[in-house]
């Protein structure tokens, strides 16, 4: 999969609010007692904002697929979506999330929260003014 290049405003604008929802996450998950809850009360909104997150890149990731010229094609979009590491980073902090909101044994550090491993995210986190336009 290649979701490296945004093609259109509109999906820059979807990256970019993709983008929000994963550092809001972070922010929940890092430091919870900022907005008065503890660290599980965090990751559980943490959660929340990460499956908004993942629900927000759906719809970018179906339009790589539908873009394919053949079925063959399309197909093998699909198989590379499903292992791209924009899912798996997600797929990953959820995991992470929902195992501090049980108390369990937290897996390692998701790499969704890792600066620059993920460009398209990292570009628009890269600036906290531009994750303040959206008043939520």
């Amino acid at each position: 999969m290649r979701p490296h290049r945004a093609a259109n405003p509109d999906e820059t604008a979807a990256w970019r609010a993709v983008a929000r929802e994963s550092v809001r996450a972070f922010d929940l998950i890092f430091m919870p007692s900022v907005y008065g809850l503890g660290a599980t009360d965090g990751a559980r909104r943490a959660a929340g904002h990460l499956k908004a997150g993942r629900a927000l890149m759906q719809p970018i990731l179906d339009r790589y697929v539908a873009g394919a010229r053949t079925p063959v094609a399309r197909l093998w979009r699909r198989w590379a979506v499903a292992r791209s590491p924009y899912v798996r980073a997600f797929d990953e902090a959820l995991i992470h999330a929902r195992a501090r909101c049980t108390c369990a044994p937290e897996p390692p550090w998701p790499q969704l929260y890792s600066r620059g491993s993920l460009p398209l995210i990292h570009r628009h986190t890269s600036d906290r003014r531009l994750l303040e336009e959206d008043p939520r």
